[in-house]
Parts: structure tokens; C-alpha cells; sequence
């Protein structure tokens, strides 16, 4: 786990083997980041808070008035304002006082302040925008409640505020882990169609893994503003544009990679991974030769020599047998053109007798 997270924040070259991680394995590294993000985001401001007020019931006590509803009415007695650099909270349940949505007062709190809360005898208003996209205005209305509700009913109910904690620490958890999958899918696709114009072909598996190990550094950026405090929707759009960014530069390295593998490059990672290839042409790999046919060429090459031997022992032998030959026949062919000298230096009987010796007939 802690090995893929090094190799996905530093080396990039380690993109190729991140993409053939398991299944499960890649969902366990997901649901890691997934964690940091809801430490950051949730767990680690909810422990500082509760350290810092002593609890829940502590923090009920200093900081909720005395109140009582009653026939459908709020009544606080001497009413309860506070106000801070992004807060506002003005409560008065005066008979005379009533909550001016219009008034250029109220607009002008609404849009100084991050969140307000304001309050008469007959509605509650809140606003909050601290998401940084849109405000988020609510309406309680106080006829809505039974009678009798008061400030010691709610003290009675502290004890369950943890519990109630727990399972929304749970729930915003398993809502984080599905943003993030259904969030991987939409880069997925993008970083598809990179890695097509970058010259790098794979599966949508393998993309779909590669952008969730690139999202690494994006979750860990994230994580550290919201623990800075600056925990605000808008850092999605930038974290996308760095996760593609990523995607691209280990799409180059492997790349890079496969163009010096084809090149004879000795210094080139060696890796088993055919999942990814490039555009660039490639040769054909020596296939490797298995024990037995490296055993028959050994035998083919075995009785080749043995044929040569035996046809040049022949040949050898063959040759002596007409050395020898020519040898016997010799004498007998010299006596043979001895004779046949001696015969042609006779001369023939009729050979004196012409007409020019004087003889006649």
C-alpha cells in the first residue's frame, strides 16, 4: 500500500506495473486515499473541536441560550447575538421584531458573511456558503415543533449526539468513496482519449487504474487545505487538470520506455507488462526456444555429422580402390604401345619394289 503511494507521488516510470495491480488491491489503495481525505476533512476538525469545547454537553451549555417553544412560538429571553470575521447570528423574539428577507440590511449580511443565522419569534433563517459555490439558505418554522421543547431537552439528548457522530462519520465516508469512484470514471474516459493522442494504447481497466493512482497527488493536496482549513468545492476543477497532467507525463514514460526497448537500449526498464503498447513500430521478438526443439536441432545437427563422416570415408575409400587400379594395368598397356611402335617402324615388302628399281613385270 505505502509502496504504491511512493511510486505514485515520485516515480513515474512506475506507472506500467501500477496499472497491473489486482482488482482488489486497487480498490484497497482507493479506499486509502478516501480515508486521508475524510481524516482531513472530517475526523481530525471534529476531534480538535470536541478537545477544545470539553464535548458535546459542555458546548450546549456555553453556547446555546436559555429558550422555550411554546404554542408555536420561540421565546429567548433578552434575545442572543453573535458575530464574527464569517459569522452572524442576531436572535430576538420580540413581539414587534420580524425577519426582513428584502431589507437591504439583511441582503447585506447575507452576502458579507460566509454564515448567518437569524431569528424571531415565529421562523428561524440560516444561510451558509462556505462550500464556495452557492448559498445554502434554510426557513425552520417554530409552529412545526411540539410544546415544550427547551433548552434542558436538549442537554437530555447529548448522549446520543455521539452515536448520531458515528454513523455520520460512517455515511460521509461511504459518500466520499463513491464520489470518488463515479469521479475516476469521468477522468477514466478523458484519460482515454489522452492516451490515444498521446500514442499510447490500452483497456479501459488499465486507464481506469492508471487515473486512480494518478489522483494521488490531487486527494494529498486536498486533504492538506482542508486541514489547513480551506475546504472548498472549487479545488476539483484544478485537482482534474492535475490528474491529466499526470496521466500524460506516464503515458510519455512509458512510451519513452517502449522506443528504447525497440531500440536496443540496454538501459531500458525490462518489463513483462503487453498491456500497453505504442504506435511506433515495433520488431518482432526472437520467440524462445524450448528445451526440446533445442534437443531435436542438437540431434538433427548429431546425425548430419555423422552422414558427412561416413559419406566422406566412402569416397576416401573408393578413391584407393582406383589408385590401386590404375597401378596393375599400367605394364600392360606399355607393353601394348611398345608393340604397337615396333609394328608401325616395319616396313611393308611391297614397299622396294617400284618402278623406278628397273624391275618389270
Amino acid at each position: 500500500m505505502f509502496k504504491d503511494f511512493r511510486s505514485a507521488l515520485f516515480r513515474l516510470k512506475d506507472y506500467r506495473q501500477l496499472m497491473r495491480r489486482r482488482t482488489g488491491r486497487f480498490f484497497a489503495y482507493c479506499a486509502f486515499l478516501c480515508l486521508l481525505t475524510w481524516l482531513t476533512g472530517f475526523a481530525l476538525p471534529l476531534g480538535m473541536f470536541w478537545q477544545r469545547q470539553g464535548g458535546v454537553r459542555h458546548f450546549f451549555e456555553a453556547n446555546i441560550p436559555e429558550f422555550t417553544i411554546q404554542n408555536g412560538k420561540l421565546s429567548v429571553p433578552g434575545g442572543y447575538h453573535r458575530e464574527g470575521a464569517d459569522y452572524y447570528v442576531d436572535i430576538n423574539t420580540d413581539a414587534s421584531h420580524k425577519i426582513d428577507l428584502n431589507a437591504q440590511e439583511t441582503r447585506t449580511l447575507m452576502a458579507l458573511k460566509s454564515v448567518v443565522l437569524l431569528g424571531d419569534a415565529d421562523q428561524l433563517v440560516m444561510k451558509n456558503d462556505s462550500g464556495g459555490i452557492a448559498a445554502d439558505l434554510r426557513t425552520i418554522q417554530f409552529h412545526d415543533f411540539q410544546d415544550g421543547i427547551s433548552k434542558e431537552t436538549l442537554l437530555s439528548l447529548t448522549g446520543y449526539v455521539k452515536w448520531g457522530l458515528i454513523i455520520a462519520g460512517v455515511i460521509i465516508y461511504a459518500g466520499l468513496l463513491i464520489g470518488f469512484f463515479l469521479l475516476n470514471l469521468v477522468e477514466a474516459v478523458l484519460a482515454a482519449l489522452l492516451l490515444r493522442f498521446v500514442g499510447v494504447y490500452t483497456d479501459f481497466g488499465s486507464t481506469y487504474r492508471l487515473t486512480g493512482y494518478a489522483r494521488t497527488m490531487s486527494t494529498l493536496i486536498v486533504a492538506l487545505l482542508a486541514l489547513l482549513g480551506f475546504d472548498t468545492d472549487l479545488t476539483v476543477y484544478p485537482a482534474v487538470v492535475l490528474d491529466l497532467f499526470i496521466v500524460a507525463r506516464a503515458a510519455q514514460c512509458m512510451r519513452a520506455a517502449g522506443n528504447a526497448r525497440n531500440t536496443g537500449d540496454e538501459s531500458a526498464p525490462r518489463t513483462g507488462d503487453t498491456s500497453v503498447r505504442a504506435v511506433t513500430p515495433e520488431p518482432a521478438p526472437e520467440e524462445k526456444r524450448s528445451d526440446e526443439e533445442e534437443r531435436a536441432d542438437s540431434a538433427e545437427r548429431e546425425t548430419e555429422a555423422q552422414t558427412e563422416t561416413e559419406a566422406q570415408t566412402a569416397t576416401e575409400a573408393e578413391t584407393e580402390a582406383n589408385d590401386s587400379g590404375d597401378k596393375d594395368t599400367a605394364p600392360d598397356e606399355s607393353a601394348g604401345e611398345k608393340k604397337a611402335a615396333d609394328h608401325t617402324a616395319e616396313p611393308s615388302p611391297r614397299d622396294d619394289i617400284t618402278p623406278s628399281d628397273g624391275w618389270s613385270f
